[in-house]
């Protein structure tokens, strides 16, 4: 059985140091605000699951100011948030792939803020993809009561996208950070990857039980269809989503400490 190199929540202690994900870092000072950008939804589960997580990342970083900001659908818009900056500022982008919204839609949003705030704002990577997500995942199960077991796979569901790459990030985290204890791992997509169905006819005969994760920020219509999907190829997903996990308010202070050089 392969060996974890993935750290659950809870493994360690809050506040204390993470390995950055990836190259040299630049600390960020402790003052410096937080902007959690995410995309917006005209669902409002969608805004609820972010606030939420900003909530309790000022739980775990009380000294910092954390704000909210949304690229569509609803404000506070970035122009809203600069409102309420101090003279430093990190993004980090609410998303779990980088996609074109990571690639475009986030670096027009800081110009954005920079620009009516006067602030220095730097940009942080978006959560995914990142090893963490995998830890938020199993919280999500442990929820549920299903703990690892050998002959258990584990699907994630993403709403993916037009960019199949992005998409595939999700994979390639799970190969290179194999959870401990539980049967294969997989990921389908909405848009961009493998369907459910696809997936279910790959699993090994050694799978007795298969559950579904939605692979999403939050609660939605996006997550709706994950489960609609789910219900007619006979397979349960688990409750929640990933933003409600204490894994993902650390990913969310990692993201905001690790700047590149």
């Amino acid at each position: 059985m392969p060996s974890r190199r993935g750290r659950g929540p809870g493994r360690q202690p809050a506040g204390a140091p993470r390995r950055p994900f990836g190259g040299s870092v630049t600390r960020v000072t402790t003052d410096t605000d937080i902007v959690l950008l995410a995309h917006g939804s005209p669902d409002p589960r969608h805004a609820q699951g972010v606030e939420a997580l900003a909530t309790h990342v000022r739980e775990l970083a009380p000294n910092r100011p954390v704000h909210t900001a949304y690229l569509d659908h609803h404000p506070p818009s970035p122009k809203d948030a600069a409102a309420n900056l101090g003279p430093h500022a990190v993004v980090v982008p609410v998303l779990l792939t980088p996609a074109f919204h990571a690639k475009v839609d986030v670096p027009d949003a800081v110009n954005d803020l920079t620009r009516s705030s006067g602030s220095q704002v730097s940009l942080a990577s978006p959560l995914g993809p990142h090893e963490l997500l995998l830890d938020a995942a199993e919280e999500l199960l442990a929820a549920q009561g299903i703990s690892p077991d050998p002959t258990t796979a584990v699907l994630l569901y993403a709403a993916g996208s037009s960019d199949s790459d992005a998409v595939a990030t999700v994979g390639r985290t799970i190969a290179d950070h194999p959870r401990e204890g539980w049967g294969p791992w997989g990921v389908a997509a909405l848009e961009g990857g493998s369907t459910i169905e696809q997936l279910l006819r790959r699993l090994p005969d050694e799978v007795d039980r298969t559950v579904v994760v939605s692979f999403m920020v939050a609660e939605g219509v996006l997550r709706d269809r994950m489960a609609q999907n789910c219900g007619r190829a006979g397979v349960s997903m688990v409750a929640g989503a990933l933003a409600q996990t204490s894994a993902v308010a650390h990913l969310v202070l990692e993201r905001a400490d690790s700047l590149p050089a």
